[in-house]
């Protein structure tokens, strides 16, 4: 019998650290839960004016619409000043709406469509605007059968 008493007593010392360490557990739990709580409501306002990486506009993407659309508009077309007004239109906003289904955050987009009548001269074109280097870029491509030309310029520029 007196084995079986001392097995149900409990060791004061181990009872004591025992009581210890899940006083310290509790105190840290509390610290942790207020630690967050002071964390959310004293954040400061936080303003993106850069995109992240993974947010900045691809060229290379709006490169492939612009050649495609210029291609499916104008392959089988031969200039007609008249119907050249019409055109630059309808390329110009199926562009943009192409160029809107990528879906990057916060970009305004400027396309530029210029398209005139092959005569086998150049042309050179030159635009300025106030530029962010780091987050606004463009993309460009252009199209030349015997009897047009035509140069779309998708200006993609990052709103903060």
């Amino acid at each position: 019998m007196k084995r079986m008493q001392n097995s149900v007593r409990h060791n004061p010392v181990q009872e004591a650290v025992e009581e210890t360490q899940e006083e310290e557990e509790k105190k840290n739990v509390n610290l942790e839960v207020l630690d967050d709580v002071e964390e959310t409501v004293q954040q400061p306002l936080y303003y993106q004016i850069r995109p992240h990486l993974h947010e900045k506009f691809k060229p290379l993407s709006a490169k492939e619409i612009i050649h495609d659309v210029l291609f499916e508009q104008l392959a089988t077309k031969s200039y007609d000043a008249q119907a050249a007004v019409q055109w630059t239109k309808d390329i110009a906003d199926i562009i943009e709406r192409k160029i809107k289904d990528l879906q990057f955050k916060r970009y305004k987009y400027i396309v530029n469509v210029i398209l005139g009548q092959q005569h086998g001269a150049g042309v050179k074109i030159g635009t300025r605007c106030i530029w962010d280097a780091e987050a606004d870029t463009y993309a460009y491509d252009s199209f030349i059968n015997d009897t047009i030309f035509c140069v779309a310029v998708v200006y993609a520029v990052y709103f903060y």
